[in-house]
């Protein structure tokens, strides 16, 4: 008679993951039924789902309980989904991810066209559909400073305007909460950076912002999912400095957010790279005229004079959260996880 152990190895486990705190997850419990229920009538699995926790390591996410999970499961936004994928490329496992994405902005479940993005979009069913009967292909990630991400990792004062809204705003505004940060952003001088690009290229640029994305131009763009495992990133560097320079970024963002097209004009250096350090020169940079003003009307506005000083380092982020300061090196980890994907005809298939 086989043993209780070898019973458990025999069972067919999905790990599905799940961040609390999301926006808009909301009954969790009547979503996480139907996904029971879809997984053991379509496949006989047996789920555990396990909620992220503070300081959560990889391995006490990953933990088996009745012994190896043939799917993970990532339930929440870019954030909770970017952990759960980092966490299993760390571990090695060669397992499927999928993705329920239940977050604001969604850029990467988006890029891989598991939703839509249209608002008061409900996607678990798409969602499901696709980690059912999709197709399992290879995802690039991206590392900065050994710590992984899915979408971007980012300085400067735009980038830093991401990490802003807090979680009731996100939830209540979605995108809108990004609005007033990034209007606020206009009032900080540029930075200046030195950038050391792949074998040695150096650069020094002035810019509110540099991003580094594993989709084209955080999908902007995009006609397909193949800029996720080409094994480069895209290295953004925006320096707008008039209100025309400023309305063509929110113009391309905006085409891209909500009419899911391609303006077309990109308004800021845009290079293939595959690794870049970034450090900050800690030299003040001359405001434009509307940097100035801006800055004179939030003095007003605030009744405060802000004095500048001058900044020896600069905040970084990872896929819309704060990570740490400059200096820093992003790079490129080919094919670091397995996830699921809508099925198509050209999709590369894993066998």
């Amino acid at each position: 008679m086989p043993s209780e152990d070898t019973q458990s190895h025999k069972l067919k486990q999905v790990l599905v993951v799940y961040n609390p705190a999301s926006g808009t997850v909301g009954d969790f419990d009547r979503r996480l039924g139907a996904m029971v229920r879809k997984f053991a009538e379509e496949k006989g699995y047996v789920v555990n789902a396990r909620p992220i926790t503070q300081n959560m390591t990889s391995a006490q996410m990953l933990a088996p309980i009745m012994g190896p999970f043939e799917l993970v499961v990532a339930v929440g936004g870019d954030g909770t989904v970017g952990f759960v994928l980092g966490a299993v490329a760390e571990s090695g496992l060669k397992i499927p991810v999928g993705i329920v994405p239940f977050g604001t902005g969604n850029l990467l479940a988006r890029t891989l066209k598991i939703c839509s993005g249209k608002h008061n979009e409900d996607p678990l069913d798409s969602a499901m559909d696709t980690i059912m009967h999709g197709e399992t292909i290879s995802l690039d990630l991206g590392k900065m400073n050994d710590r992984w991400f899915t979408i971007d990792a980012g300085t400067g004062p735009i980038a830093d305007a991401i990490t802003k809204p807090v979680k009731e705003h996100k939830t209540k505004f979605r995108l809108l909460a990004y609005g007033w940060p990034l209007l606020k952003s206009v009032t900080h001088r540029p930075l200046r950076y030195e950038l050391m690009i792949d074998d040695g290229e150096k650069i020094d640029v002035e810019a509110s912002g540099i991003f580094i994305t594993n989709s084209s131009e955080m999908g902007i763009g995009a006609e397909g999912i193949e800029h996720l495992s080409d094994g480069v990133l895209d290295l953004l560097v925006m320096n707008p400095r008039t209100v025309v320079d400023y309305y063509r970024l929110l113009a391309r963002f905006f085409k891209w957010f909500i009419l899911n097209q391609d303006s077309g004009h990109v308004p800021y250096l845009l290079r293939k790279v595959k690794k870049v350090h970034i450090k900050m020169v800690p030299k003040q940079v001359s405001r434009s005229p509307l940097h100035r003003f801006a800055r004179k009307l939030r003095d007003f506005l605030s009744g405060q004079t802000h004095i500048p000083k001058i900044r020896m380092e600069a905040e970084t982020m990872i896929d819309g959260e704060p990570c740490g300061t400059t200096p820093c090196t992003v790079e490129i980890v080919p094919s670091a996880v397995l996830i699921r994907v809508p099925r198509a005809p050209a999709s590369a298939i894993v066998k």
